[in-house]
């Protein structure tokens, strides 16, 4: 029975991680293959090389080019391969701890680090690093070519100004999962279906403006307050909020795991709050479950009202929870489901993962509206969360 009941938590576990936080499926995706994951092993690098330039890590890169390498520290990508990755696959199988890997470490050479090292002894991989995107056999590509450099000749592929070029990691299979229908994760979808696609602004006109390295989203609340445009006006008969997804050429959040919360109140009245989110839930024996759908689609507008006594104040706030998900089910779930077949080390790298996903959180907009001066009114939105 034991036996049984460990079988059923690792299946359970896998499923969890595997059918939610991983969007990989296929070790060779479009794109003329340049996606082939994970990338084959560099080998050796050419003689005629500069020294620095043989070597393939961030930092080595980051000698010459300064600013991207500073801009990708600070990164999610930078951060893809942290203790909430690699705390829990020594518990999964090799095909499962590839799979999530390819995505998240997708070099051939860390994922050698990784299998050859004992479980726990890794406590972070470079992520999706400079040879992730830019180099194949110590061939290095981009968006634009330069004939001479101390790395041999930059060549320029149009997959690197195309959308197509984020889809092996953001975008599953049309066989992939589905719940209610729709795909776990299906941003590029969502894009081409929106008004940016024809108009030809795609991922990198928003995650990479000017080259940015920086691959901003949700966790940035500049980049939240550029996509979600709010106002708040006080009424006769109340207060009314207004939310239009005016940036963001994708649903708003695109995933599962980011929650926007939206909370109308007064002091001594009833309060309402309302979730912008893809909301879902796991049940060991149905799978996934879609509670609601109630994120806003490109130019989709959401309309609020909190009826109020002309008396009364109001205060409007909207939190931005980017992992959500993470920290009230996934990481829960997996402590659960495999923490006893873990190592004391990836236990301790997955509850920290927790405890970061639960300090991810942020105020996006706080507007103070005044009692009804007989006219209506744009409530103030205090500078601090600006």
């Amino acid at each position: 029975m034991r036996e049984n009941n460990r079988d059923m938590r690792r299946s359970y576990g896998v499923r969890v991680f595997a059918c939610l936080v991983c969007g990989v499926f296929s070790a060779v995706f479009a794109s003329d293959e340049y996606w082939t994951l994970p990338s084959p092993s560099q080998g050796l690098a050419p003689d005629d090389y500069a020294e620095p330039a043989k070597d393939l890590s961030p930092a080595a890169c980051g000698l010459c080019h300064h600013r991207q390498f500073r801009e990708w520290s600070s990164s999610l990508h930078a951060h893809a391969a942290r203790g909430g990755v690699l705390g829990q696959l020594p518990a999964f199988d090799l095909e499962t701890q590839v799979s999530c890997l390819n995505c998240h470490a997708p070099g051939s050479e860390q994922q050698a680090l990784f299998f050859s090292a004992d479980a726990g002894e890794v406590r972070s991989l470079n992520g999706v690093d400079c040879v992730a995107c830019h180099v194949r056999r110590h061939r290095r590509y981009g968006p634009g070519s330069k004939s001479v450099t101390p790395h041999g000749r930059v060549e320029a592929l149009p997959l690197f100004k195309n959308s197509a070029f984020c889809s092996p990691c953001h975008q599953f299979p049309d066989w992939g999962e589905r719940v209610n229908g729709k795909l776990l994760e299906n941003t590029e979808q969502e894009w081409r279906a929106s008004p940016y696609a024809p108009a030809g602004v795609g991922c990198q006109s928003c995650h990479m403006p000017g080259g940015s390295h920086e691959f901003k989203g949700i966790h940035d609340p500049g980049m939240s307050r550029k996509a979600l445009r709010v106002d708040v006006r006080r009424r006769r008969r109340g207060v009314e909020l207004r939310a239009r997804n005016v940036g963001a050429g994708h649903a708003l959040p695109t995933y599962a795991t980011p929650r926007i919360r939206v909370v109308l109140r007064s002091r001594g009245s009833a309060e309402l709050e309302h979730i912008i989110q893809r909301r879902l839930y796991w049940n060991p024996d149905t799978g996934w479950t879609e509670v609601s759908d109630t994120r806003l689609r490109p130019g989709q507008e959401l309309r609020l009202t909190l009826a109020l006594e002309p008396a009364q104040n109001a205060e409007v706030i909207l939190l931005v929870e980017p992992d959500a998900l993470y920290y009230e089910q996934v990481y829960p779930s997996l402590e659960v489901a495999i923490g006893e077949e873990l190592d004391a080390v990836s236990l301790r790298l997955l509850r920290e993962a927790k405890h970061r996903a639960g300090r991810t959180g942020f105020v996006l907009y706080r507007a103070r509206c005044s009692p009804w001066e007989g006219r209506e009114v744009e409530c103030s939105i205090e500078p601090a969360a600006l």
